[in-house]
């Protein structure tokens, strides 16, 4: 605190001093009537008190020799060429020839996609570009006989284009490392999307705009001006009003389809609002693509001043456009109102917040693979979905899995359990959410108490993935561990404490349902905790060979399963010539050691999604050996899922439903285990049976439709 009243005492001072006193009140003024009292003031003084102004962005570029590459005329470099480019990206120029250099440079060193041209279109300059296609070679370089202004220069290079997608790029940037393939991959992952804009960055490191908001009135706002761009809110792929045309990527056939830039908006200024909106119009989506990153040296072609020049067209334009788009303006918020849903055009839909103790890490534990399915499930209700993790860092690439689904992964130090400044995000939003699901009571106790404790609206929905403190008391009982009787205890205080005060609970196991049902009074609701696409064309028993173990061995259960298997049945078994593989994250290394005693073991730690695809699609049997645990387990239904027979335990078909038709039955001694698999092994019949069984189960009880029907009940 101190630290922040000395920081903010040196800008006042240094903002006092200035010799731009008046210009800066202007300024202060037009903040404050921006972006309200407290924002206008804190954004003004780091501005203009900082490290960075934006009237000073020349000197900025030319003094970051890192960031930018003044013109060398002596450089020849060679440009990708294809006769049919995926994409066109049009430099619309006007003299600023190291500005344009550095830009070309740039999109040259960042990009592992090859497969574009670059269209130079210049509007007439005075600048001498003719020696620019010895410079680069496979540049298109378009001169205007005359000066036809940005919007037209722009229109004029379109028509040129070969592309499948247009790219309109302003030459005072300079684009991050694969910022073109980022772009192309909303297309690729959306049919609906129409316009895919970046995140725009200041050189300083500053947000420019992570899409851009317009208010009843017509009067836009470029979102996170000036603040952190690491922020959790600028880092979701969204739904936007408008995208900044400083680089903007859209189909070419739906540009042709809307017309190209309206050029009652020339010569410039809203022209790029204009065209998203037309796109909207059109049945398409305006999306912004965080992971799109581009340094914008602003104000460099038009400079900053309103009243004079081409910039008063931004005034004048403002107005056209309020008119034209009057019908739809009326639909959106006044000004500076209701920013948590104008910020991704989610005003009207349903959202949810998720806590749990990290992002899923899909590949690594049947946990995060059900707390994953909800989110996609949730997603296709179209429902707005939000992670809050209680964790510094999250594993980014992880994260990065929700944020381009539309997640905001809210992270940092502002929600971890010990700064309780998440108690500040939950006043200001939390009645915003239609429900909270609050996941691991271990985790999620003290966010419960404070919804309770401050009448949230919504809907508490406590989901606990398994009852750990069954799980704990049995684990107990086994090692004969009296302190684990009290971790238990402890357990299931917190348990009840969220079943008993949540609005409602889901479970994933039908014996823990009938068994909380016993005590717990509030609603209950199973949920199947996995939806798999079963296999359409399942490799036959001939095509397979060998035994396999899948699991995340943070999880003590699959440890304790690999060492009652591999000390009591594996013997029996590799005697058979059967080959085991275990694959899996986080493999402990005692695990190694069995590799000494048994020459066919096979192990593969931290399997990708498509390395132990063709271990399931390979292997013959799945074994599931686990003498302790909870819940539904993930590698029997993902097992099944796939066409492979198992032979499991009891704890492995635990929470199952079951009924007279129900095919599997559990083998607890290890010698009689061992004999099941080598039986399994070699008959190709009852292998036929088990596998058709699988598929059939999974896709009577474990599909999406049964998740979603769950949810819409619930919210």
């Amino acid at each position: 605190m101190i630290n922040k009243i000395k920081k903010y005492y040196n800008y006042i001072e240094r903002f006092a001093k200035s010799p731009h006193k008046t210009k800066n009140i202007v300024d202060l003024i037009s903040e404050i009537k921006e972006k309200g009292i407290v924002t206008g003031i804190r954004s003004t003084l780091h501005i203009k008190s900082g490290k960075y102004n934006p009237d000073t962005s020349f000197n900025e570029f030319k003094s970051h020799k890192k960031l930018a590459k003044e013109y060398d005329k002596t450089l020849k470099v060679t440009l990708p060429y294809t006769k049919t480019p995926l994409v066109s990206i049009i430099i619309p120029v006007y003299n600023q020839l190291d500005f344009t250099f550095n830009c070309v440079m740039s999109i040259l060193e960042n990009n592992e996609l090859k497969d574009y041209e670059i269209i130079i279109a210049d509007d007439n300059s005075t600048d001498d570009y003719s020696t620019w296609a010895a410079h680069f070679e496979h540049i298109i370089h378009i001169k205007n006989a005359l000066n036809l202004g940005f919007l037209k220069n722009c229109n004029n290079a379109a028509a040129h284009a070969r592309g499948k997608y247009l790219v309109f790029l302003n030459n005072d940037t300079q684009v991050c490392e694969n910022w073109l393939q980022d772009l192309v991959n909303v297309f690729k992952n959306d049919p609906r999307a129409g316009i895919a804009g970046s995140k725009l960055v200041y050189p300083n490191g500053q947000l420019q705009e992570a899409g851009g908001i317009i208010w009843q009135d017509g009067s836009a706002i470029n979102f996170g001006n000036r603040d952190n761009p690491a922020n959790p809110e600028y880092n979701y792929l969204k739904e936007v009003d408008y995208i900044s045309g400083a680089s903007i990527m859209i189909d070419k056939r739906i540009w042709d389809e809307v017309g190209g830039f309206d050029e009652a908006f020339s010569p410039a200024y809203n022209e790029d609002s204009d065209l998203c909106f037309q796109v909207r119009a059109v049945g398409y989506k305006v999306i912004y693509q965080p992971f799109s990153e581009v340094i914008h040296f602003e104000g460099i072609s038009h400079g900053t001043d309103v009243r004079k020049g081409v910039k008063q067209y931004q005034v004048l334009n403002r107005q056209k456009f309020a008119e034209k788009w009057q019908k739809e303006l009326v639909l959106k918020s006044k000004k500076g109102k209701n920013l948590f849903f104008e910020r991704d055009r989610s005003t009207g839909y349903k959202h949810v917040l998720i806590i749990d103790h990290n992002v899923p890490t899909v590949d690594k534990d049947a946990g995060s693979r059900t707390i994953n399915n909800f989110v996609d499930t949730l997603l296709s209700m179209n429902c707005k979905v939000k992670f809050l993790v209680p964790n510094m860092y999250p594993p980014e690439s992880y994260m990065r899995l929700l944020q381009q689904k539309g997640v905001e992964v809210l992270h940092g130090d502002k929600f971890v359990y010990w700064n309780h400044e998440w108690e500040n995000y939950f006043k200001a939003n939390m009645n915003n959410f239609d429900a909270i699901i609050l996941s691991r009571s271990s985790i999620c106790t003290p966010h419960l108490k404070y919804l309770i404790n401050h009448h949230y609206k919504g809907k508490t929905i406590y989901y606990g993935h398994d009852l750990g403190f069954l799980r704990t008391e049995e684990e107990a009982r086994l090692k004969g561990d009296k302190a684990l009787i009290k971790v238990a205890k402890k357990i299931k205080a917190d348990e009840d404490f969220m079943y008993n005060n949540a609005s409602n609970s889901i479970v994933i196991s039908y014996d823990e349902l009938n068994f909380l049902k016993g005590y717990i009074s509030k609603p209950l609701h199973y949920i199947a905790p996995y939806f798999f696409d079963v296999q359409k064309k399942v490799n036959s028993f001939n095509q397979r060979s060998g035994i396999l173990f899948v699991g995340g061995f943070h999880h003590p259960p699959n440890q304790d399963a690999m060492k009652w298997f591999l000390n009591n049945a594996y013997k029996n078994i590799e005697s058979e010539n059967i080959k085991l593989t275990i694959a899996g994250s986080e493999m402990p290394d005692f695990m190694y050691e069995y590799k000494r005693q048994f020459p066919s073991l096979e192990i593969l730690p931290d399997v990708s999604t498509d390395k132990l695809e063709e271990l399931y699609n390979a292997t013959r049997i799945a074994i599931v050996p686990l003498t302790l645990g909870a819940g539904v387990k993930g590698k029997v239904i993902e097992a099944m899922a796939k066409g492979v027979p198992m032979v499991g335990t009891d704890k492995a078909f635990e929470g199952l439903y079951k009924d007279e038709s129900f095919l599997y039955t559990p083998v607890n001694d290890a010698d009689e285990f061992a004999r099941q698999v080598v039986i399994l092994y070699s008959d190709k019949q009852k292998w036929d049976t088990l596998s058709e069984f699988g598929l059939n189960y999974v896709s009577q009880y474990f599909n999406k439709e049964k998740m979603k029907e769950v949810f819409s009940n619930i919210i």
